[in-house]
């Protein structure tokens, strides 16, 4: 799977849950890959996709709210 491809499920469930998602749990990935998971977070942010909101590695948490730019994209790709 393609960082695209990541990106794309994590717009896609964000979008799902009112705009704010956990980008570790819409990968489904446990906390060995929070690394990854936060390096993609940022790869978010650095787009506009996403803003950054929370981390916390004990709990697994990277959570996102999207931006317009990334709602956009999420319904595009949605539809």
């Amino acid at each position: 799977m393609t960082d695209q491809d990541k990106i794309q499920l994590v717009l896609k469930a964000s979008l799902q849950k009112s705009g704010t998602g956990n980008v570790m749990e819409a990968l489904n990935w446990d906390a060995t890959r929070f690394d990854q998971g936060f390096a993609l977070a940022n790869e978010m942010q650095n787009l506009d996709l996403v803003k950054l909101l929370y981390s916390n590695f004990n709990k697994n948490l990277i959570v996102v709210e999207l931006t317009l730019i990334g709602v956009s994209q999420a319904k595009e790709q949605s539809s």
